[in-house]
C-alpha cells in the first residue's frame, strides 16, 4: 500500500524524494499567512521539474508527481488548487509564466498533458483533465471564468450492451487546442477534439465541440457561431 501510495504521489522518484515531498506538505502545506506563503515559497520550488522565479503557492494545494509540472516566473496558485501529474512524463504539465490559477482549481493529467501559456488565468473551480495520450494546449492571454470544464479524451465506446461501457474502452484521444486570446465565460465546457481559435469569445454555459474559428462568438448547446469580433454576422 505505501509503495502505491509512493508512486501516486511522487511517480518514479525514489524514497528520498518521497519523504521530502511528504515533509513539505505535512509541514507547510496548511501553515498560515505570511510565515506560511514564505516557506512554501522557500521549500516547494524544489519539488517541481522546474519552478521560475517569484512564483507564490497558496494553503491547501495539492500535489502528485510534481516533478512531471514545470512552473514559468510569477506563477500564482491560490487556496486549494490541485495539480495532479499522476502518470505524466516529465514536462507533461507545463504551466507558463504570469499565470493565475484560482481557488479550486483542478489540473489533472492521467497519462496526457497540459500545456498553459503565458497570462491565463483560470477561475475558481475550474477543471482542466487530459486523459490517455491527450493533450491540452492553451493559448497565451487566455481568460478561462469559474466553473468550466475542459476534458481531452474520457469518450467511452458504447457499441456493445452485453458489458458495461467501462470494460469497452475509450475512443482514440484527439485532445484539445484553444488559442491565444480566448474568453471562456462561466460554466462552459469543452470536450474532445475542440479547436478554438484566436481571438474567440465562448458565452456562458454553452458546450464546444469541433472547431470555433478564429475571432468568433459563439454560444449555445452545442455552442454555434453567431458573429465575428470585427461585429459581423456569422461568417460563411
Amino acid at each position: 500500500m505505501l509503495a502505491r501510495y509512493r508512486r501516486m504521489t511522487a511517480g518514479e522518484a525514489g524514497w528520498g524524494y518521497f519523504i521530502r515531498l511528504e515533509l513539505c506538505m505535512l509541514l507547510f502545506r496548511n501553515l498560515p499567512g505570511a510565515l506560511g506563503l514564505w516557506m512554501r515559497k522557500l521549500f516547494f520550488p524544489g519539488l517541481f521539474g522546474a519552478c521560475g522565479r517569484g512564483v507564490l503557492f497558496g494553503t491547501g494545494l495539492t500535489l502528485r508527481n510534481p516533478r512531471a509540472i514545470r512552473l514559468g516566473d510569477r506563477v500564482v496558485i491560490d487556496e486549494n488548487v490541485v495539480l495532479d501529474a499522476k502518470g505524466m512524463a516529465p514536462g507533461g504539465m507545463e504551466i507558463g509564466d504570469n499565470v493565475f490559477l484560482s481557488r479550486n482549481v483542478l489540473l489533472v493529467g492521467k497519462g496526457g498533458e497540459i500545456h498553459i501559456g503565458a497570462r491565463c488565468s483560470l477561475g475558481p473551480n475550474a477543471i482542466v483533465h487530459s486523459l490517455g495520450q491527450g493533450c491540452i494546449r492553451i493559448g497565451g492571454c487566455t481568460a478561462i471564468a469559474a466553473n468550466c470544464y475542459i476534458i481531452a479524451g474520457g469518450t467511452y465506446r458504447h457499441d456493445r450492451t452485453d458489458i458495461p461501457m467501462i470494460d469497452q474502452g475509450q475512443l482514440a484521444e484527439q485532445g484539445i487546442e484553444v488559442g491565444e486570446d480566448v474568453w471562456l465565460a462561466v460554466g462552459v465546457v469543452l470536450v474532445d477534439g475542440v479547436r478554438i481559435g484566436r481571438g474567440s469569445i465562448i458565452g456562458a454555459m454553452s458546450l464546444v465541440r469541433g472547431e470555433i474559428p478564429a475571432w468568433s462568438v459563439a454560444y449555445g448547446v452545442p455552442a454555434t457561431v453567431h458573429k465575428t469580433r470585427a461585429g459581423g454576422d456569422k461568417p460563411a
